[in-house]
């Protein structure tokens, strides 16, 4: 039985060491090539829906490097009340002199954490139903979608973002991490080795890890409206943004 204290699939969590020195890789590798996304003057100031926050040292790097004329605020989510409650702490920790609600007016805020388990339609109906009602412009989620159900999970994602109102009809879905071109393929040999550890993980969750298809991603996102619009690699990691827009 999950708890506040304990993951629900502790097999889908990155290991401890994954986070030492993280923000500082994520700054030099991936910041780059999400920054005309982010600071892009067109759609400023941006609401983020962030999508498997981890412990929150996406949203930290951003109000870090953006001000609040570019990011209006965030809003982190995990799928665990463990999750939600290791953002706020990574929170917590990282802005100790202000709450939530007293943030300074000249830094983005970083909305309280919310629980949103992707294939839970109650917790996308609770996410709708909060709030200003304001349409979210950028949707982000990063290392997660091979440690969720396929092709189920990214079906709902698609699908509940537009349904439910939840971004605006110029809005950007974005996801970075490990792909592989289709499911008889991959990009190099570390993929295929990456692929299989995180397969072999205890089979604590009730369905298959592993590296998903971009070419199924990207029919899936069709289906649901959603158009490709761009992709990215990372060459220090051998990793991807993959950029959708509302068709």
């Amino acid at each position: 039985m999950p708890t506040e204290t304990a993951p629900r699939f502790p097999s889908t969590l990155a290991p401890p060491a994954y986070y030492n020195g993280l923000e500082d890789r994520l700054r030099q590798t991936l910041l780059p090539v999400l920054d005309p996304y982010l600071s892009d003057p067109s759609r400023s100031p941006l609401r983020i829906l962030e999508l498997a926050s981890g412990t929150g040292s996406h949203a930290i790097l951003f109000t870090k490097t953006y001000s609040i004329q570019q990011i209006a605020e965030i809003q982190p989510t995990e799928c665990d009340q463990y999750g939600v409650g290791k953002i706020q702490q990574t929170v917590d920790e990282a802005y100790p002199a202000a709450g939530v609600e007293e943030a300074p007016t000249s830094r983005v805020r970083i909305l309280r954490a919310r629980k949103l388990d992707v294939m839970d339609d109650k917790d996308w109906a609770a996410l709708a139903d909060a709030g200003e009602q304001s349409p979210y412009h950028l949707v982000f989620g990063s290392n997660f979608l091979h440690m969720i159900p396929f092709p189920e999970g990214p079906q709902r994602i698609f699908a509940s973002l537009s349904q439910l109102d939840l971004v605006s009809p110029s809005a950007r879905l974005i996801f970075y991490g490990p792909f592989r071109p289709s499911s008889t393929a991959f990009f190099s040999a570390s993929d295929e080795k990456f692929d299989a550890e995180i397969a072999a993980r205890p089979h604590d969750a009730p369905y298959t890890l592993g590296l998903r298809p971009l070419d199924e991603l990207v029919r899936i996102a069709e289906g649901q409206g959603w158009t490709s619009e761009a992709r990215h690699e990372v060459p220090a990691n051998g990793n991807w943004v993959l950029v959708f827009r509302r068709s």
